[in-house]
């Protein structure tokens, strides 16, 4: 507050004065004007501040009113629907407190409140059907999947594994598995991994589905060398993005071998890592010739001769460069003497596709195919493989289709 004094001279009053130096009797001064009384102040009042109330020190903010502890955690209680009641009851503290003592959080305390409320009242109702047991159930469930599973992202080559749920019958989208040891049974096993860096943007799931199976196979192919050891269980398998991981920064599919069925018993790697250099040399070698048979054309001489001359070509140089490598690898002395049997044999066949490549009608092309066929015999390939320690029981070649069922007696249809 401010205050003034007047500054008006004071008149000499008309009565018992003597000029000085008069000779007229002395008279005691006039005692001055009453003092005026503190003015209002003149400007408006800071917040915070009650009319009547001292105005601070100069320097000196007035405090403003805190947020009330109660009504934050009434609040948060609220949110995350834990112990509804007790939300409540900060609320009901939180507003009681605001009223008496000016607090801030008035707002927090209401919505704190009123989540409470409807929180307590669902679980009421949870607890009144039987559905929060359900609930729990399926939460402890959850949990102890997912402390034993991992990312599908997190999958690497030589892991095997079993997955959540109803396994590899479960055709829904699947984002975890449980790794497990390759020694004890397991439903797959990881082949190898490969970007989709050709795509730019999400190339839509029947392409990756495409590139998933064609780049699968040869990427299980390669990690399984020795195929005879692969149970017939065993098929191919893969985790590919989704379009919603691809925004996410997911490229890479896994390839798998799995099991619907019977669980696997033991690892089916045989690759450069298990291998020995003879073993590496033998299978390789096979699998270079297999490769290029499986890829005779689907049209038959007669409707695209020019396609099939170019598959037996194709046969003959592989045939012949085989037939060296097997002659120089470092054979152990117990399957030299096979290896060079089965060396002998990729020469004999690639001489028939010679004829093959060159043949110019369809009958001429068959015979030659036939006999390169014929001369591949599995009592070799069996001595080469027991003679190196690889499987030596081949997988059982696929059966005849089923006949028709006959007919029941009354005419129906099984």
């Amino acid at each position: 507050m401010i205050f003034t004094r007047s500054a008006a001279p004071v008149e000499p009053s008309s009565q018992g004065w003597t000029p000085p130096g008069g000779s007229g009797p002395a008279q005691p001064p006039t005692p001055p004007p009453p003092q005026p009384a503190p003015q209002a102040y003149p400007y408006p009042m800071p917040a915070g501040v009650q009319p009547g109330t001292p105005y601070p020190p100069y320097g000196q903010v007035p405090r403003r009113p805190g947020t009330n502890g109660f009504a934050i955690g009434s609040l948060v209680t609220g949110i995350v629907c834990c112990l509804p009641p007790l939300g409540l009851v900060l609320g009901l503290i939180a507003l009681a407190q605001i009223r008496k003592r000016g607090d801030a959080g008035r707002g927090l305390a209401i919505a704190g409140t009123v989540l409470s409320v409807v929180s307590t009242l669902l679980m009421t109702v949870a607890f009144a059907t039987g559905t929060a047991g359900e609930v729990w159930d399926g939460f402890r469930k959850a949990a102890r999947e997912s402390a034993a599973a991992d990312s599908t992202f997190d999958l690497r080559t030589g892991q095997c594994f079993d997955t959540p749920g109803s396994g590899l019958q479960d055709e829904e989208e699947a984002s975890s598995v449980r790794v497990v040891d390759c020694g004890t049974p397991h439903e797959g096993e990881v082949t190898g991994t490969f970007p989709l860096d050709e795509f730019d943007a999400w190339p839509g799931e029947k392409t990756v589905e495409t590139e998933a199976e064609r780049r699968c196979e040869d990427v299980n192919s390669a990690y399984t060398l020795d195929w005879w050891a692969v149970p017939e269980t065993a098929e191919p398998y893969y985790y590919m993005p989704t379009r919603d991981s691809w925004r996410f920064g997911d490229r890479t599919v896994t390839c798998a071998l799995a099991s619907g069925g019977p669980k696997l018993r033991s690892s089916v790697r045989s690759d450069r890592t298990t291998l020995n250099p003879a073993q590496l040399a033998y299978l390789e070698g096979e699998l270079a010739v297999d490769t290029v048979w499986w890829e005779e054309p689907e049209d038959l001489f007669e409707d695209d001769p020019e396609a099939n001359r170019a598959w037996a070509e194709r046969m003959v140089r592989t045939l012949g460069t085989e037939a060296r490598e097997l002659r120089a690898a470092p054979w152990p002395a117990a399957a030299r003497r096979h290896a060079l049997a089965r060396a002998k044999e990729y020469d004999t066949a690639r001489r028939h596709f010679g004829r093959a490549a060159v043949a110019q009608d369809e009958g001429s092309f068959w015979d030659a195919t036939s006999e390169a066929g014929d001369a591949f015999r599995q009592e070799t390939e069996i001595a080469v493989r027991s003679a190196l320690g690889l499987a030596t029981d081949p997988p059982e070649e696929p059966g005849d289709p089923e006949e028709e069922a006959p007919l029941p007696s009354d005419g129906t249809t099984v």
